[in-house]
């Protein structure tokens, strides 16, 4: 299917699903309980499939540099119409699971072993069964006092020994019920992803990015994986190769920018 089938699918059904039996003649009740059973169902089904369409249809963006938020917001906007995604969600979003008594109290390794508890059940929310475990190593034995040292320790276990490409599957579950509400039915979702750490950036551009590692192995998400560097970063990230440079903010930049993407997609 394509995202336009799966959205029609969703905007037939949505009003009989969103019905209120409590509303009409008593007498056909039993039947406006079926059309709404059925019309769930369908909207559930169309939902599923757009989801799955809209990981495919995923142009992840990384963008990197002094500007990158004045950047990331105009290309976002309803000028550009690209979608916004927070790279560092998906581990926010377990930190925000524990207890924040813990928080200076216990060490790098037992906050290991309740991530991993944690990680199980998020990874079953975004349709994943199967993956590495985190295993614990001296190179993640630094001092967690506060969330923010234990989402960053979280996001190096698990882009080292899970991958990068956990941001991008997250990001298409963050992204589905807006891209279905703004009638979103393109053949290309471009999705920005803004950090200010370069080794981060980086690793998401490589993980992200399909590649053969083995013969008919593959890891990464999708092909078209780009990085943007705007205003001031380091002079070895300007050097990556394939990276797209952008000096100032503007809507002549940003649209330069992302025609270049386009023309690499097409």
């Amino acid at each position: 299917m394509s995202l336009k089938s799966s959205l029609k699918e969703i905007n037939d059904n949505k009003a009989n699903a969103a019905m209120d039996l409590m509303l009409g003649n008593p007498d056909t009740y039993n039947g406006r309980s079926g059309l709404k059973r059925a019309a769930t169902e369908a909207v559930r089904r169309g939902k599923a499939q757009y989801h799955k369409d809209l990981l495919d249809t995923m142009a992840y963006i990384v963008v990197t540099g002094s500007g990158r938020d004045q950047f990331t917001e105009l290309a976002s906007s309803e000028t550009f119409g690209c979608f916004a995604g927070d790279p560092e969600e998906f581990f926010k979003n377990i930190v925000s699971r524990l207890d924040q008594k813990l928080f200076g109290r216990e060490t790098p390794r037992n906050f290991f072993n309740i991530v991993s508890n944690i990680l199980e059940d998020k990874m079953l929310e975004i349709g994943i069964v199967e993956y590495n475990p985190l295993t614990f190593s001296d190179k993640y034995n630094s001092a967690v006092n506060k969330p923010e040292d234990l989402v960053l320790l979280v996001r190096n276990a698990i882009t080292d020994q899970i991958g990068a490409e956990i941001v991008g599957i997250n990001s298409v579950s963050s992204l589905v019920d807006k891209a279905i509400e703004k009638g979103h039915d393109f053949p290309v979702t471009p999705v920005l992803f803004s950090t200010g750490d370069e080794k981060f950036a980086l690793e998401l551009r490589n993980g992200l990015k399909r590649k053969e590692t083995l013969k008919g192995v593959f890891k990464g998400l999708s092909s078209k994986v780009f990085l943007v560097v705007v205003g001031n970063a380091s002079k070895e990230l300007k050097k990556t190769q394939d990276v797209i440079l952008v000096k100032t903010v503007s809507d002549e930049s940003v649209g330069e920018a992302l025609s270049s993407i386009r023309n690499k997609i097409l």
